[in-house]
Formats: structure tokens, sequence, C-alpha cells
């Protein structure tokens, strides 16, 4: 009977120190849930702003500047989540925040796509985000930095719409160009059946809507002089790069025939002879 007691009293000393680590866990858990909420607000600020790029008559440019401004409150509150992540259990809780991540990303590459007109790289993204070496867990992954990519390509064909609203014919075209150019670097890419393969899936809808665009606004005459000239600039110099290769590739192989030739000669003893003097 006294065994069957200490057992007892052995048996809720366990769980009761199990149910302390979990309402610790818990409390944890909350603290960061309540921080990944904080950045949600700013990050609800930051779209906010730049959906006016699609407003009639929208200036870009101060659009841009002023979203950069905002990304001081989103440093605030991603610190502060930083602050809050236990130490050694970053991927106990990345889920919680992964998400929100994916989206900031989406947000940064897109002010930097309007200022740059350029792909936002990963570093880029994360400096303006503020992830940087100074935290001590945070950090960009790159699986949410590509899926910012994928939200990227999902809004620059409203974009692209928008823009012919405003008279900015040659916004779709390099819209186009840009889609095209992110989709093949996104199939250089050994993506599995899951949530990044379907986003990435969509961007060749994205990309044909734009193409629509395109193809409406070249065959009414819209498009300037100015883009066609561009592109006819670009082909015009990829073909003379392709040529100069194709002039060193023959003046490569020459040279190393005629190597090869004196190497035969100097083996076999051989004096080289030119033909027609040896003819006369």
């Amino acid at each position: 009977m006294a065994n069957l007691e200490h057992d007892s009293e052995s048996i809720f000393e366990v769980f009761a120190e199990y149910g302390d680590h979990l309402a610790q866990e818990m409390a944890a858990k909350e603290k960061v849930m309540e921080s990944v909420k904080g950045v949600e607000k700013e990050s609800r600020k930051l779209y906010t702003i730049l959906q006016n790029i699609h407003r009639p008559g929208a200036k870009i440019n101060e659009i841009v500047l002023k979203a950069e401004e905002t990304f001081e409150g989103i440093h605030i509150a991603l610190f502060y989540l930083d602050q809050v992540i236990p130490k050694g259990c970053f991927w106990r809780y990345c889920n919680l925040w992964s998400n929100t991540l994916s989206w900031l990303s989406f947000l940064a590459s897109l002010v930097l796509y309007l200022k740059e007109d350029t792909l936002p790289e990963k570093p880029k993204v994360s400096a303006l985000l503020g992830l940087t070496s100074d935290l001590h867990c945070l950090h960009l992954d790159i699986e949410e930095y590509l899926q910012g990519l994928c939200h990227l390509c999902n809004e620059l064909p409203r974009l692209a719409v928008n823009s012919v609203t405003n008279q900015d014919y040659n916004r779709p075209v390099r819209i186009s160009q840009f889609l095209g150019s992110l989709y093949s670097g996104f199939r250089l890419l050994n993506l599995k059946n899951d949530n990044l393969r379907k986003r990435f899936d969509s961007i060749k809808y994205d990309q044909k809507k734009v193409e629509e665009v395109v193809y409406d606004l070249s065959i009414r005459g819209l498009l300037t002089i100015n883009t066609t000239k561009e592109a006819a600039n670009a082909a015009s110099k990829e073909d003379e790069k392709d040529q100069e290769d194709g002039k060193e590739e023959a003046v490569g192989e020459t040279s190393e025939k005629e190597e090869n030739k004196k190497d035969v000669v100097a083996d076999e003893g051989i004096d080289e002879v030119d033909p027609e003097k040896k003819t006369t």
C-alpha cells in the first residue's frame, strides 16, 4: 500500500513538471503570436500605401518614397519579434511568421521593382526589411523570398492594365519582359509539388495577361517609337555578340589546326613547302 502511494506521488510530480513546461511553452508561443500580429499591422499600412499605384494619375515615385518611410515601423516590429523568440527555438515557431515574412518580402520586392525596374535581389530585400545580422534569430528564408516574388508576379498584371489607363504605354512592355525573364529563372529550379510550385505555375497566367495588354497596344499603334527602337537595338546587340563569338571560335579553330600541322611536320621531319613554289 505504501509503495502504491509513493508511485502515485512520483507520477503526480512528473506530470506536474510536464504541465509547467507546457504552460511556459504556451506562454512563449502567445508572445510570438502577439508580436507577429504587430508585424502584420505594419504590413497592412504599407500595403495600403502601395495600392495607390493603381489609382488614375498615380505618381509612382512619390508613392515609393512614402512607402520607404513606412519601413521604419516594420523594422521596429520585426526587432521586437526577434527579441521574444526563445533562443534555439527558431524552427519550432517559424511557421507562425513564415507567411507574414513572405508577404513582407513581396511588399519590399514591389518597392524595389518600382524604384529600379529590375529583379529585387534577396540581400536588398532583406536590408529593406531590416533583417540584418544585428538580429540574433530572425532572417529571410530563401523560400519566403521566392514566395514574395510569386506575389509580385500576381500584382504586376494589374499594374500593367492600370498603366494603360494612365497612358503609360511603355510600362506593360517592361513588365512583360520582366515576367518572362523571371518565369525562365523559376524554371531552372527543381520545385516539388508544394505550395511554392503552385505559386510558380501561376506566373505563366500572369505573363499571358500582360502579353494580351501589350498585343492590344501594338495593334492600336499606341506603343511609342522609342520602345520599338529599344527592342530592335537589344536584338541587334545580341546578334552582334553572337557574330563576334562565332568569329572568335573560327579564329581559335584555325590557329589550332595550324599548330597541329606544325607538330605533325616536326614529328615526321618533313619540311613544309609551299605547293605553288614546289611546282615552279
